[in-house]
């Protein structure tokens, strides 16, 4: 396996690696080293080794350096599979399986070309690339139907791409119990939650602003590490809004549920960024799911199928805060209504879990 970041907290490829081996394959996944990150690791039956690198991985640049690092070690691996996780690994695996005369999977996590307009990319040179290599691979994965849809009509694939889902293990959230500690903290409050990374593109500064809409009976609770958290605590002190927005900061992934599990509302915020954003299936829409918290989406394809499906939430078609606001108070106006939502979270989660998942992985590398 092949990925351009650290693989510490990325959970598919863990997931994926954990499960592969468990079913008798002997997995090595090869990552890009950060920081205090060892270059060496063994964990859950498979290994993790990690090349150096300076510049930032998925820049040009990075791609210059990395990319003949990762062709090299994979080729003395001499793998009979080569899974590339993206489009960023993809021409690697592909060089080294040619060079081993071995299989090679494509795992897209998202849409790696992503404009709504097509004609852009056209412009886009990864497009001839993803082109000419998603036809030589031995199997595509993807994280749900639309986004194999999409791969399939753009470049006129003979079979729709197989669908692997990020969902948790069900096992896992069953086992999990709740941070009491932090749960204490939120006594009487309408606790919602974003967890992700804090990053551009989710909507992250109209959610903060969508607060101010709200009573001091709501408060709202931002999970995880990134690129916007320091200036997202600022805006909240700029609106005074520090006594109802809280931020952890990293928190580790097997610990995650424990503090999901704390609010009564699981959020993600309506905007339209991108094509892979649209169509997307994030991890947090499942980990909201695992803990038992109904959810309030945009009304994106997958997010939309899923919700109207299973009964657990409400859709929000703008991205204005205080209309946001509004669909908050919504969700706690009617009890019985919220508590329905609730119970049906755990029929959710008993077929989006990553048990029924591996089994479909597994299969499919039983064909390879």
């Amino acid at each position: 396996m092949l990925v351009t970041n650290p693989c510490t907290t990325d959970a598919r490829v863990l997931k994926e690696a954990t499960s592969l081996s468990k079913g008798g394959h002997e997995v090595v996944i090869w990552a890009i080293s950060k920081d205090e990150t060892p270059k060496f690791q063994q964990k859950d039956g498979f290994s993790i080794k990690r090349i150096n690198k300076k510049m930032k991985e998925n820049s040009f640049m990075g791609k210059l350096e990395h990319s003949p690092k990762f062709i090299s070690h994979s080729i003395k691996e001499n793998a009979d599979v080569y899974h590339a996780h993206d489009m960023s690994t993809l021409l690697e695996c592909y060089i080294a399986s040619k060079w081993n005369r071995s299989k090679v999977v494509y795992d897209s996590h998202e849409l790696f070309i992503r404009d709504f307009n097509s004609k852009n990319n056209y412009k886009n040179i990864y497009y001839y690339l993803e082109r000419f290599l998603i036809k030589k691979v031995d199997l595509i994965i993807t994280v749900n139907d639309f986004i194999a849809q999409e791969l399939q009509q753009r470049y006129d694939l003979k079979n729709v791409p197989s669908v692997i889902m990020n969902c948790p293990s069900l096992r896992n959230s069953n086992e999990c119990n709740t941070n009491t500690e932090l749960e204490s903290k939120y006594d009487g409050k309408n606790v919602i939650v974003f967890q992700g990374i804090i990053r551009e593109g989710l909507g992250l500064r109209n959610l903060i602003k969508s607060v101010a809409y709200l009573s001091d009976d709501y408060n709202l609770l931002i999970i995880g590490d990134g690129p916007l958290l320091d200036e997202l605590i600022d805006l909240s002190k700029q609106l005074s809004l520090g006594q109802k927005i809280h931020f952890t900061g990293r928190i580790p992934h097997e610990e995650l549920l424990s503090y999901t599990k704390i609010a009564h509302l699981g959020v993600i915020y309506p905007e339209k960024y991108n094509l892979s954003h649209y169509y997307m299936a994030p991890n947090k829409f499942f980990e909201y799911i695992h803990s038992n918290i109904p959810v309030l989406v945009p009304d994106y394809p997958f997010l939309k199928e899923n919700v109207l499906k299973y009964k657990i939430g409400l859709l929000a078609d703008s991205e204005n805060p205080e209309d946001f606001a509004k669909c908050i108070v919504k969700f706690f106006s009617n009890r019985e209504e919220y508590e329905e939502m609730k119970q049906n979270t755990e029929i959710a989660k008993n077929n989006l879990n990553w048990e029924n998942e591996e089994k479909k992985l597994l299969e499919l590398y039983s064909k390879l």
